[in-house]
């Protein structure tokens, strides 16, 4: 029957540079003892390269200073809580006489929806049997040009059907839209999000 080496000596070979030359013998017979060694060899080595990889704490510290002024992304609950509802304040379809030579609401109607410091005003148009709406993202303190912002059309299930980025000005376009009831839902970078609840694209 042959023996075999005991944990702490395979642990010993292995890791404490041990001198195999007293144990070769042993290795060159045991299969068993041989694939453990070699194993726990391949460990420490592991093993030693994480501890040479790690950063070192000064290092550390630079990458932290680095992102320290990195816009975190707010959770969902931070970006629930600062929603702002916008409400309708104006819609062409209640004012014939300025709807131009297209006349009719068969043609396209606008719409304009504030909400504190912004406005949102849409233009919807017939594509067939389905809509194109163009939109315009006004906000009053911005400046053209600022990052993106992300305009989602939620459907009364609560599901994202259409969306889209506004452009450096702030204009956006959301094509082959059915007509219904829907929830246009404007996520900004840097500022609340816009919520237009019951929207109505007729």
């Amino acid at each position: 029957m042959t023996l075999h080496f005991s944990p702490d000596e395979l642990f010993a070979l292995a890791f404490d540079a041990t001198d195999l030359t007293a144990a070769a013998d042993h290795l060159a017979s045991c299969a068993t003892c041989r694939q453990q060694v070699e194993e726990l060899q391949l460990l420490a080595t592991d093993l030693t390269i994480a501890r040479l990889s790690a950063p070192r704490p000064a290092a550390l510290d630079r990458y932290s200073a680095l992102f320290v002024n990195v816009q975190q992304q707010p959770s969902r609950v931070q970006r629930f809580v600062e929603q702002m509802h916008a409400v309708l304040t104006w819609d062409s379809r209640h004012q014939p006489a300025l709807q131009g030579v297209r006349s009719g609401a068969d043609a396209a109607y606008r719409q304009l929806y504030a909400a504190d410091e912004v406005e949102v005003e849409l233009m919807v148009e017939r594509s067939g049997r389905l809509r194109r709406v163009e939109g315009d993202l006004i906000a009053g303190d911005q400046e053209r040009g600022h990052e993106p912002a992300l305009v989602e059309l939620v459907d009364p299930q609560n599901r994202v059907v259409h969306w889209v980025e506004t452009d450096a000005d702030n204009l956006f376009r959301l094509e082959d839209i059915a007509p219904g009831m829907y929830r246009a839902v404007i996520t900004r970078p840097r500022a609340a999000t816009i919520v237009v609840e019951a929207l109505e694209i007729a």
